[in-house]
């Protein structure tokens, strides 16, 4: 079998496999044969869409199935496998698409959010659209809705995206404004209130912006990602659904969701990257005052006990001794506890 058959497979598209081959050595007369077979095969194309996997192919094939369906083909795909078993990786070797894909397997296994980024040192687009393999496109057009919004002084492009909610099949559309995502752009650190953006499948950014998403962490990841990227780059926003987000029980973050274990030394890390400006607002400070009200922390010495060695700054412990002068069942009202995150923002000023 010749080179040109071995990456080709019978539907005639280009299978990047790093383990088989090194497309980087192949002969000039090998891509004209491509070329001549698959007109969807660009070598430097546009867009490259990495999908981090991990023991999900029928999660995955929705994703690519839906990929398929664009009218915008100037694209590949990377796909980089975390997972143990050979599920995925037996999925792409059997299944044929009309576009690109180069699949890695890691060894050993790189953990989230590593995976997210793995494909970048093998991607060749101008611009990375991250989609997790358990998310896809929402319409034939949402790459093209993407593509639209590429100009010269932007580097970040965010988009809408509906939630759907797998165990129930419910689903709920997340959009916001220009006007609130102008707010968000003049103050990323909103998002540590409410993480209005959503998880990073609704993200495409320039190849060349340099800050990554932090390995380290695994609750706040997105949106701390989120202010980093704003602090340095110009961002715009698609006002309508061009992503579906899935929310199903094999996610990371489900077993992050009310674990102080988790929470808190991510909060904590969180504040050693940013400092002052965590808390300087009173939107930021009641994300603190909604943090520790929800995970029932009552005195310092729980919340040293939770930051796991990490120094806990003096507003902070201030914080929790302003929540114990009242019954944490009170603060559970809404009212009651605005009001107490107000003057306790006002005395920790």
């Amino acid at each position: 079998m010749d080179l040109t058959s071995s990456i080709m497979d019978a539907s005639g598209f280009l299978l990047c496999h790093p383990k088989v081959f090194d497309l980087s050595a192949a002969p000039a007369s090998v891509f004209a044969s491509i070329s001549s077979r698959q007109k969807a095969c660009p070598l430097n194309p546009l867009i490259s869409i990495l999908i981090p996997a991990y023991e999900r192919p029928d999660y995955l094939r929705r994703s690519l199935d839906q990929i398929a369906r664009q009218h915008f083909t100037d694209f590949e795909v990377i796909v980089t496998d975390d997972s143990a078993s050979d599920s995925v990786e037996e999925f792409i070797r059997a299944h044929a698409y009309t576009f690109p894909i180069q699949y890695r397997r890691n060894r050993p296994a790189l953990g989230t959010p590593r995976n997210w980024t793995a494909g970048i040192g093998l991607a060749r687009g101008e611009w990375i659209k991250i989609l997790h393999d358990d998310d896809w496109l929402a319409e034939p057009d949402s790459l093209t809705h993407y593509a639209n919004h590429i100009r010269p002084d932007v580097d970040l492009i965010f988009g809408g995206y509906e939630a759907v909610y797998e165990s129930t099949g419910r689903r709920e559309v997340r959009t916001i404004t220009h006007a609130q995502f102008h707010r968000v752009t003049q103050d990323p650190h909103r998002l540590f209130a409410s993480n209005l953006i959503g998880p990073p499948s609704v993200l495409m950014y320039r190849r060349t912006v340099r800050e990554q998403f932090d390995p380290a962490l695994k609750w706040i990841v997105d949106w701390e990602g989120y202010i980093r990227l704003m602090q340095n780059h110009q961002a715009v926003y698609i006002d309508r659904v061009v992503i579906c987000m899935s929310y199903n029980a094999t996610q990371v973050t489900q077993s992050c969701f009310g674990n102080p274990n988790i929470e808190i030394p991510e909060a904590l890390a969180y504040y050693k990257k940013h400092g002052e400006q965590t808390h300087s607002s009173w939107i930021t400070y009641d994300a603190w005052w909604r943090l520790i009200r929800n995970l029932s922390i009552r005195s310092i010495s729980q919340l040293e006990q939770y930051a796991h060695g990490s120094t806990v700054p003096t507003f902070l412990k201030r914080l929790v001794l302003h929540q114990r002068l009242v019954p944490l069942t009170c603060w559970k009202i809404g009212v009651i506890s605005k009001v107490g995150m107000f003057i306790s923002y006002n005395f920790n000023r």
